[in-house]
């Protein structure tokens, strides 16, 4: 009775944070609020992660908490708490449970939190979120030492960790069975990172002496970004790339070469041309 009374309480806090209609979010007056009771939900969920679990579920994360900061970023205290939400949500299930269960009940609670968090993933491979995260981060990243406010600090951390938590989720064997080498979920990932710029923020972090508090985070997230990569694999990809764009190299040399000749044949008959033309040709000459 207990928990199905919690379920109806969730459902509710859901269903008030507001709904999306034709790509737009309309978030509802009591949001905010929504998304505190949700943190404080998880903060008393079982051993069961019942929470997350019905979270997950209810695709809370996809179709509310990311459209949510990629519509509503100026909403500074919405936008924080629904960083601060999706950090939970996003943690890994070892996190959750304390290792891989052994009793057959829990090693299930297992692997369907791993399944939610693998949905989570794929949502995640999108530019406009890390675009936003990215924005966000280099922001905060602009602010000296002494302008920044406890929570600017929280906020670069939560960031860096719901990145870390996301890149942490592992693979589908199932639902990533690549055909012609198509891009797995954590490719496109990584294209979003790339495209939104966020790549270049991670490495002004790594580098900065200002900013090696984060220097564990960035260290994470780099491990994570090759996690499925061996070194001999990346070797050989850069090996490739070169190849590849030693060749495109030589091809627009060749191009330019060519129209060079060419340029310079026209340019050869031309005078040619004009250097074989009598002078009566120009009229009859003039009389005094």
């Amino acid at each position: 009775m207990d928990l199905f009374m919690m379920n109806c309480e969730l459902l509710a806090t859901c269903s008030a944070l507001g709904y999306l209609e034709a790509d737009i979010y309309h978030k509802e007056s009591d949001c905010l609020e929504s998304v505190k009771d949700l943190i404080r939900y998880l903060r008393h969920e079982d051993d069961t992660r019942d929470i997350r679990q019905q979270l997950g579920a209810g695709q809370i994360l996809q179709n509310d908490l990311l459209p949510i900061i990629i519509q509503h970023t100026q909403d500074k205290p919405l936008f924080d708490a629904c960083i601060r939400l999706m950090v939970n949500l996003t943690q890994p299930a070892l996190l959750c449970f304390g290792k891989v269960p052994d009793d057959p009940a829990f090693r299930h609670h297992f692997l369907q939190v791993t399944s939610y968090l693998q949905a989570y993933k794929e949502a995640f491979a999108d530019e406009k979120v890390f675009t936003v995260l990215s924005e966000t981060l280099y922001n905060l990243l602009q602010l000296d030492w002494e302008q920044r406010a406890e929570e600017d600090n929280l906020l670069i951390e939560r960031i860096l960790l719901l990145v870390r938590n996301v890149l942490h989720v592992p693979a589908d064997p199932y639902e990533e069975k690549n055909v012609d080498d198509d891009a797995s979920i954590h490719d496109k990932l990584l294209w979003a990172i790339h495209m939104s710029g966020l790549d270049d923020l991670l490495k002004f972090l790594a580098c900065a002496q200002s900013e090696q508090q984060w220097s564990f985070h960035i260290l994470e997230i780099i491990s994570l970004m090759f996690r499925d990569q061996t070194p001999e694999v990346l070797v050989n990809a850069g090996q490739m790339r070169s190849a590849q764009e030693k060749q495109k190299d030589m091809q627009e040399l060749e191009l330019l070469r060519q129209k060079e000749l060419a340029e310079k044949h026209s340019r050869t008959l031309l005078r040619g041309a004009r250097g074989s033309q009598p002078f009566a040709t120009h009229g009859p000459p003039m009389t005094v």
